[in-house]
């Protein structure tokens, strides 16, 4: 097998599974919480390192073993995140009434205007949950068939370990990508008003529900 080819198509295969509707989704929540390039770059970043560490972790183990990737964890594992994402939606929901603006001066005189939402902590960074959502992710959905699938033919753990990693750096360039214009978006809504940053709040959080209903049901 041609390794260019296996690793281009891992890198390829990375970059397309980022923009799946779950991990969009979830991402967008964290953004919208803390609207801006920056700070949402940040939670794009995180989820993408939780769920590129458990996948090659775990992928490369099973190939060292030779074992598949048990269907009876894929199924319960999409109903765990399933189950996150509705949470994640109904915390977003309940964050986005309290979120209000904050009006920072620097010492130029120079005025930023700002949306935070201290339910549960929300104001504050929230760098763990991203990645533990990244994690979750990482092991359900289609991830176990995009990324483990291939490596049926390799029987090299080290093998299996750059075609792993290369899928991970492609799902994080394209992650932090989206996470950075979701949080440019949030973060010019909420410039206009803190009613509309609230209004993409609570649209965000209805979608995670949705999403994560249908995860439920399929």
């Amino acid at each position: 097998m041609d390794l260019l080819l296996l690793f281009g198509t891992a890198l390829l295969l990375g970059l397309a599974h980022a923009f799946e509707a779950d991990h969009m989704a979830a991402v967008s929540a964290f953004a919208v919480g803390r609207p801006g390039p920056l700070a949402a770059l940040l939670f794009g970043v995180r989820w993408a390192a939780g769920h590129g560490a458990v996948l090659v972790v775990v992928g490369t183990g099973l190939v060292a073993l030779g074992l598949p990737f048990p269907e009876a964890a894929a199924h319960w594992l999409e109903r765990v995140v399933g189950v996150a994402l509705v949470g994640l939606g109904v915390w977003t929901v309940l964050s986005a009434r309290t979120l209000h603006a904050h009006l920072h001066t620097h010492a130029d005189g120079t005025a930023h205007v700002h949306l935070h939402s201290h339910l549960f902590g929300r104001g504050h960074d929230h760098g763990h949950g991203a990645t533990l959502m990244g994690a979750l992710h990482g092991l359900a959905g289609t991830a176990p068939a995009l990324a483990l699938v291939p490596l049926a033919r390799l029987d090299s753990a080290l093998l299996a370990a750059g075609y792993l990693l290369l899928f991970a750096v492609g799902t994080a360039v394209a992650m932090a990508l989206y996470a950075m214009l979701a949080g440019l978006i949030a973060g010019r809504a909420a410039a206009r008003s803190a009613a509309v940053g609230r209004a993409l709040a609570y649209a965000t959080g209805a979608a995670n529900i949705a999403v994560g209903v249908l995860w439920l049901l399929r």
